[in-house]
């Protein structure tokens, strides 16, 4: 098992701090007022984004290391850098919600990002692509999708607070990402867009088959949001996976729309079902 990420203090702290802002105020979380079966599915969901968020940092370090060997403009390098420290604030964040929740979250297993030889062996250029495409164009507009839903209805503060805080740094994100995608799929040729547009297949497959299988048990005429609230859920800044699909297949149009002028759609997957 991987250990709990700890802090260093000291002249670190100083400079973290200098960094990433204050931190989130969570005093008004007791975890004693929660429902005991939430509070539980709530542990293990935040420990889980915590993990996500610090595969993020790895993956966004390793983005700017990409940019920068690809010979990419000077202006594009102060945004790669700002979506790493974005990234330490979001586990910064999930770390110190699952504390508040009674929860030490752990690391990944193992700690270390391994990519695949194919992706370390191509050119830093086809490399940073294949990162904006996946993390910061397609992943990025969905988390956006996800966490604009719950901060819409999370009416308990503390949580609500940590879904404000991350969905302003998504957003920039975002826009970050279509913009370089935009620009830099223009450096290949026509003849290179199907194996990216496959890229994309294989980002949003995992969405795709959860969806596919949790709305097939939906009656039709019930694959409606309002048909899943989650009034209970949403203050702890969960989703049914019910709701989860919704919204996923709600944003799919929205990808397809930036994806398809670019010669990115994926060939035969579905705009809207």
């Amino acid at each position: 098992m991987s250990h709990v990420l700890r802090r260093a203090g000291g002249v670190f702290a100083a400079i973290h701090r200098e960094q990433i802002g204050p931190p989130v105020d969570l005093g008004d979380l007791d975890p004693r007022t929660l429902d005991p079966a939430l509070l539980a599915e709530a542990r293990l969901v935040w420990a889980d984004r915590f993990r996500t968020e610090f595969r993020s940092i790895q993956i966004m370090t390793r983005f700017l290391e990409e940019v920068v060997g690809a010979g990419d403009p000077l202006d594009v390098y102060a945004g790669a850098l700002d979506l790493v420290r974005d990234e330490i604030r979001h586990a910064e964040l999930c770390m110190a919600l699952c504390h508040a929740l009674g929860v030490e979250p752990r690391l990944p297993d193992p700690v270390a990002l391994r990519d695949p030889p194919a992706f370390v062996a191509a050119p830093m250029a086809e490399r940073a692509l294949h990162t904006a495409i996946t993390m910061l164009a397609v992943s990025e507009t969905i988390s956006v999708a996800f966490i604009r839903d719950l901060e819409a209805r999370c009416t308990y503060a503390p949580v609500k607070r940590v879904l404000e805080t991350t969905l302003d740094d998504e957003t920039t994100h975002e826009a970050f990402g279509w913009s370089y995608v935009e620009a830099s799929v223009r450096r290949f040729p026509a003849s290179a867009r199907p194996a990216f547009a496959s890229l994309v297949a294989r980002t949003l497959e995992p969405h795709e088959a959860k969806a596919r299988t949790i709305l097939a048990a939906i009656r039709p005429e019930e694959r409606t949001l309002e048909a899943f609230p989650d009034t209970a859920r949403v203050a702890l800044g969960l989703f049914s996976p019910e709701r989860q699909a919704l919204v996923y297949r709600a944003v799919r149009p929205e990808l397809a729309r930036r994806l398809e002028p670019l010669g990115l759609w994926p060939e035969g997957l579905a705009i809207d079902d």
